[in-house]
């Protein structure tokens, strides 16, 4: 916490007014992608007469054409200007909510998820990623991605109710066009505040980047933007045990947050009481997401990579007992506290740890393909284990041991390719 400061050269560092951006992107556009959406399965499924699998295919698709986009969207953000990309992102995501509440039959949906994917790959957790990453030096940048990651758990406690009380009260339609409107506030902001790199605005270093005498003392090398190239990554061993563990993380992840509300709706037939719980679930991000970032400042992001997966293990197992005994949706939610931090936040620190900054936002895109594969695998295990057992129990148990799985391949990629790294010219601290 002593590296950070809000002046550089004694004047208000605007990489803070970036992260502020990054954490609305969050707030707003994440939220309302990630933990929303799930809301609508019960009465869409309900009205058009489909099944959970059936609808659940949304979701595939829409992951699938987030994977296309994530081959390139990391290059548009390079070359053109951040606000335009992002802007135009969100915008093609709202309209498709509006395209959305019109339709009267499931080919509809699948088409306009397709859509709205393309623009989702670029308005969720990659803008802030990539802003944290230009303007936040390596002494900073767990704790600032964490502060900008944090967004997603303040916006749940905000958006969750409003949008499912908008279904209960207004019907799944007009829930739709109100995420539409929530969604597009985005727009303004990132056009009116956003500038792309700490040059742009007469900053010759950044918060978290090593003083000259630490520069001198590492042999005159700077470690603003080094590291390697994509395509190098891509050769190492390290780069797929995190690929996979990001992969693997995600399929998890987006089981959590597509059948969470289904769940606990079964267990206790209140939707209302288990949006409630699922809001106080992602509530705990706004501290937990904090306290990752920083412990890994602190204790190191390639001993956090192997800890935090284990407690998202343990949330899966209070899952898989709550229909036994409801307590342990209350011992959920601390261990959510730290777990649920993981998708958002380990494997864009890993990478940055891993291989540098030259070439973060590609690489951080191609991260965002593990996750999307995750996205297309997790929910549809979760819907089909439901259709044919009548609960989802068997799938949280399943999950648990991937999250053992996760926790795995981190502590593997820590030690995998170090020489072949350093030999490129690069030592990850």
């Amino acid at each position: 916490m002593k590296n950070i400061s809000l002046k550089i050269d004694g004047r208000f560092y605007y990489g803070w007014v970036m992260l502020l951006v990054g954490f609305m992107s969050m707030f707003v556009c994440y939220v309302i992608k990630v933990n929303c959406q799930s809301l609508f399965y019960t009465p869409i499924c309900e009205e058009l007469g489909v099944t959970r699998t059936a609808y659940i295919q949304t979701n595939t698709i829409m992951t699938v054409t987030m994977m296309l986009g994530s081959l390139f969207i990391g290059k548009l953000y390079k070359k053109y200007p951040f606000k335009i990309v992002l802007s135009a992102c969100v915008a093609i995501t709202s309209i498709c909510f509006v395209l959305m509440s019109k339709a009267t039959s499931l080919w509809q949906l699948y088409i306009f998820a397709g859509i709205q994917g393309l623009g989702w790959c670029g308005a969720t957790n990659l803008p802030a990623t990539i802003l944290v990453g230009n303007w936040f030096g390596p002494k900073v940048k767990g704790t600032a991605l964490s502060l900008a990651m944090l967004g997603s758990g303040a916006g749940a406690l905000v958006w969750v109710k409003i949008v499912n009380n908008l279904i209960v009260t207004q019907g799944w339609r007009t829930a739709y066009m109100g995420m539409a409107a929530i969604n597009a506030i985005m727009i303004p902001i990132a056009l009116l505040l956003v500038v792309n790199m700490p040059a742009d605005k007469g900053f010759e270093t950044r918060v978290g980047d090593p003083s000259p005498d630490e520069v001198k003392a590492a042999g005159g090398v700077s470690t603003q933007k080094t590291g390697i190239t994509g395509a190098q990554a891509l050769k190492t061993a390290r780069w797929w045990l995190q690929w996979f563990a990001g992969m693997i993380t995600m399929i998890g992840a987006a089981a959590f947050s597509a059948q969470f509300v289904a769940h606990y709706t079964e267990i206790t037939g209140d939707s209302k009481a288990a949006a409630t719980l699922y809001a106080s679930a992602l509530g705990t991000m706004i501290l937990g997401k904090f306290l990752v970032g920083v412990l890994s400042d602190i204790l190191h992001i390639k001993r956090m990579a192997v800890i935090v997966p284990l407690f998202y293990a343990g949330v899966f197992v209070c899952m898989a007992l709550s229909p036994t005994n409801m307590v342990y949706s209350k011992i959920m939610i601390p261990l959510y506290l730290l777990g649920g931090a993981l998708p958002s936040t380990i494997p864009f620190l890993i990478t940055a740890r891993n291989f540098g900054d030259k070439e973060y936002g590609v690489l951080s895109g191609w991260m965002n393909i593990a996750g999307n594969v995750g996205q297309i695998v997790g929910p549809t295990i979760a819907a089909l284990v439901f259709d044919i057992t009548g609960t989802y129990v068997v799938a949280w148990f399943a999950f648990a041991v991937l999250m053992c799985v996760v926790s795995l391949l981190y502590g593997l990629s820590n030690v995998a390719s170090r020489k072949t790294i350093e030999a490129l010219g690069y030592k990850p601290n």
